[in-house]
């Protein structure tokens, strides 16, 4: 979070642009492009409450085991606007009463068998010394502060591809994608991009969204209006072959769009997002037994939606998250498995992805450049589903394996091409086909 904020890019269109180039008569508007069929609204979550309207500072999560919460509830459901059970009510009016707290919201994550209660803290600044004593009380398993996250923004095969823009895409070419696509574009594997909303109805997005989810509020229209989550999606799975637009590191994959974040007022570029709206969105994937999870954030580290982070490892999931400039720890790439993806820099360490500049899909049908290791991380995960569907029985310590054994060895640069071939040599018992030894 504490990296230095790049630049904000114009939007421009990309036709304006490539007549400034060829130093030709500047017009002005988009380029038309054929809108896909109107879609189903992103599905609401319904338990989001009020705590992404900024009132983290002021906000309390604790856990609660199921045991506790069957007995507190007798075993039934517990809405939001409904008569409390005795004895839950009593419960929250003890701690109403001696810690100075007031419930904003509950709901269970299934996938860790943990329900948890959000809390307004009437004395915000005693939310230290509160967090400490609940930690303490029977019943409670765990209490955290609700914590904020920032998205990483604003940090000759061509010719089997019409897609227009293609040739302006660097990210595209440097990490050898379209080499790739002889063998793998995506095709089988989802992937949940945990982010702002994402315009689904995008030409580039409509054949690739699979399903959206909004956790955060109940906003159709602003759904589709997010930038960052509809740039990250572009980066990985941008339909090809449309004539229109770009071209996707993993064009066939399936996108799941989980609205975990908001655009900051004034600065639709950058987005927030806190463990709430997080927590919700990574059970969710989880539940969806989704192949890849794209986390282009980064924020402080964080107990609850680390257990997450470990149990979509646990079953297989391969997580891929932000790294920050800073060498602090951070979610999720301090989650121990999590594939960290960096800025591309000399000897950095880490893996990287093209960051700088980067062409992709902006709401209403426009594209844009884009800055930040948002980017660069959206880039590597393409590459990842790509890994899963030519070789879906590696597992994810195996596959960050691969992409590391092929990455550039001074910059980390994450290569596509490579990593596929690769994944070929290691192909599961069983498989007979044998593997293309046409060179990247």
């Amino acid at each position: 979070m504490e990296a230095a904020r790049p630049p904000r890019e114009n939007p421009i269109t990309l036709t304006r642009y490539l007549l400034l180039l060829c130093s030709c008569v500047i017009l002005s508007g988009c380029i038309a492009t054929d809108r896909a069929p109107g879609r189903a609204a992103p599905v609401t979550d319904g338990t989001f409450g009020r705590y992404h309207e900024n009132l983290e500072p002021d906000l309390i999560v604790i856990t609660v085991t199921p045991r506790q919460h069957a007995l507190l509830t007798g075993r039934k459901p517990v809405p939001l606007g409904v008569p409390l059970p005795p004895r839950y009510a009593a419960f929250l009016e003890r701690l109403d009463a001696e810690y100075g707290l007031m419930r904003v919201a509950n709901w269970p994550l299934d996938t860790i068998q943990v329900f948890c209660i959000v809390f307004q803290v009437r004395d915000p600044g005693s939310r230290d010394a509160i967090i400490a004593a609940l930690s303490q009380e029977p019943g409670v398993e765990t209490a955290q502060a609700v914590q904020t996250f920032d998205s990483r923004a604003g940090d000759d095969r061509d010719d089997a591809y019409d897609d227009p823009y293609l040739s302006m895409q660097h990210g595209v070419h440097s990490i050898q994608a379209i080499d790739s696509h002889r063998w793998t574009r995506g095709a089988g594997v989802r992937v949940a991009v945990i982010d702002t909303g994402m315009d689904d109805t995008h030409p580039d997005l409509a054949s690739s969204s699979e399903a959206t989810r909004n956790f955060v509020d109940d906003d159709e229209p602003g759904f589709r209006a997010d930038t960052h989550g509809t740039a990250v999606g572009g980066v990985i799975a941008a339909e090809t072959g449309n004539a229109a637009g770009m071209v996707g590191i993993a064009p066939d994959a399936a996108l799941l769009a989980l609205k975990a974040c908001w655009h900051l007022p004034g600065d639709p570029d950058r987005a927030r997002c806190n463990s709430l709206t997080l927590a919700k969105a990574l059970n969710h994937s989880i539940q969806e037994r989704v192949d890849v999870i794209n986390l282009s954030l980064t924020g402080p580290p964080d107990a609850l939606l680390e257990r997450l982070v470990l149990e979509a490892l646990a079953q297989g999931i391969v997580v891929v998250g932000a790294r920050p400039a800073h060498q602090r720890a951070a979610f999720p790439v301090s989650v121990p498995g999590t594939l960290a993806v960096a800025m591309p820099s000399p000897r950095s360490g880490s893996i990287s992805g093209p960051g700088h500049r980067v062409l992709s899909t902006r709401p209403d049908d426009r594209y844009d450049f884009f800055t930040g290791s948002s980017f660069s991380t959206a880039h590597v995960t393409g590459v990842v589903a790509l890994l899963r569907s030519a070789s879906p029985a590696l597992k994810p310590v195996d596959l960050i394996a691969l992409i590391e054994q092929t990455s550039d060895p001074d910059t980390g640069a994450a290569n596509a091409c490579r990593a596929v071939r690769a994944a070929q040599a290691v192909r599961p018992l069983g498989d007979d086909r044998s593997p293309d030894r046409e060179p990247c």
